[in-house]
C-alpha cells in the first residue's frame, strides 16, 4: 500500500485515543443513567424530601431540598435559594441523610 510503518503506527495509536475517550465519556454517561434508574426505583429519597450530603468536597454543604430528579442529576435547592446540581452517581455513592420535618420543629422549638 505504500504506508510507512511510523505513519500506521501514528494513526493507529491517534485511532486507539480517540475510542479511549468516547469510551471513558460513554462510561460516565451509563453510570449517571444507571445511577438514576436505581434512585428511581429504590426511592432512598423523593422530591420534596430536605437532605444532607456527606461530603467533603462539595463546596456547598449544608441542607438542601430535592427540587427534581433527572436521568443525568438531581436539582438541589439550598436554603438561600442557590440551585446545585448533583450527579445521580455520586448521589450513590456518597453517605445522604434524610432530614425529617419533626427534626427542623424540635430545633426550632429549642431556640426559642
Amino acid at each position: 500500500w505504500g504506508v510507512n510503518i511510523r505513519e500506521l503506527g501514528l494513526i493507529l495509536s491517534s485511532i486507539f485515543a480517540v475510542i479511549g475517550v468516547a469510551l471513558f465519556a460513554q462510561w460516565s454517561i451509563l453510570s449517571n443513567v444507571t445511577a438514576g434508574i436505581i434512585l428511581f426505583f429504590s426511592f432512598p429519597f423523593k422530591i420534596g424530601d430536605r437532605i444532607q450530603i456527606m461530603d467533603k468536597d462539595l463546596e456547598t454543604s449544608g441542607n438542601y431540598v430535592i427540587e427534581d430528579i433527572r436521568a443525568y442529576h438531581i436539582h438541589l435547592r439550598k436554603d438561600n435559594g442557590q440551585l446545585v446540581t448533583y450527579p445521580n452517581n455520586l448521589m450513590l455513592q456518597k453517605a445522604v441523610c434524610v432530614i425529617s420535618d419533626e427534626i427542623i420543629e424540635n430545633e426550632g422549638s429549642d431556640a426559642v
